[in-house]
């Protein structure tokens, strides 16, 4: 990831922020994130997508293409599911989610759509590229987590009602 880092970035991630983390705080298949600190000393968390996915991708979805036509040509039964169709709309979906500053402009859109609830926290987009995004570093509880929800003293009702809140503000507008 550092010779992509470095290209997106402009410089290697130690000249550009503070403090770079190079052990991932998370990773999934598509990208992964480190934490890092800017110069500024703003704690934010650095998106990179993988080098070579694009291509991984492209090589998966025209093998799936292929397996639903065959699909589609020999089990009739399975004509309604629309097996080409699916893959094609799975394809574009995932081809969105390639694009990391796309991901960045939704999530400044919905923090301008819940800004009017004044307790839900969106991390601010400091850098939006395609295959790198730069946001604040948000600390939390997993909602999972009810010991730590009690321990710090968080009313579960309250954020029940706040979550059910938010959810139907971004469904409903």
């Amino acid at each position: 990831l550092r010779a992509q880092l470095t290209e997106d970035l402009g410089g290697a991630p130690e000249q550009v922020f503070a403090s770079f983390d190079t052990t991932p705080l998370a990773a999934a298949s598509i990208a992964q994130v480190h934490r890092a600190r800017t110069h500024e000393g703003q704690e934010v968390v650095v998106k990179v997508r993988r080098p070579g996915i694009e291509q991984v991708i492209e090589a998966d979805l025209r093998l799936l293409s292929r397996l639903a036509g065959a699909v589609a040509q020999h089990w009739p039964a399975l004509a309604p599911y629309r097996p080409v169709q699916l893959v094609q709309e799975f394809g574009r979906s995932l081809r969105r989610e390639l694009d990391l500053a796309a991901e960045c402009r939704n999530a400044e859109r919905v923090a301008g759509n819940l800004a009017a609830l004044g307790f839900v926290e969106i991390p601010r987009v400091h850098r939006a590229l395609p295959r790198v995004n730069v946001q604040d570093f948000v600390a939390g509880i997993p909602g999972e987590d009810l010991a730590a929800v009690d321990a710090a003293g968080l009313d579960r009702k309250v954020l029940a009602q706040r979550g059910a809140q938010a959810v139907l503000k971004m469904i409903v507008e």
